[in-house]
């Protein structure tokens, strides 16, 4: 049982971990040229639109592995 819940803590920090890196890449990435946009900069700011489209689809890919992780490690400590 205590290696159940060793795991399950570890998941959980994983997530959280993961849910803040996204954040700062949200705020580094997105908000400046989202606030760039709002001010009528669009021009100026698809260049940095485009990486902040990548650093999401990084973060995506990365919480689905982190996702499926944690699945699997559900799963063996089920088994």
């Amino acid at each position: 049982m205590e290696k159940e819940k060793g795991i399950s803590k570890l998941v959980l920090v994983v997530i959280i971990a993961l849910i803040i890196v996204a954040a700062i890449y949200w705020a580094r990435y997105f908000a400046k040229p989202m606030a760039t946009v709002m001010m009528g900069g669009a021009e100026q700011a698809q260049p940095a639109i485009e990486k902040a489209k990548q650093a999401s689809d990084a973060v995506s890919r990365a919480n689905k592995v982190t996702e499926e992780a944690a699945k699997k490690v559900s799963e063996d400590t089920q088994k």
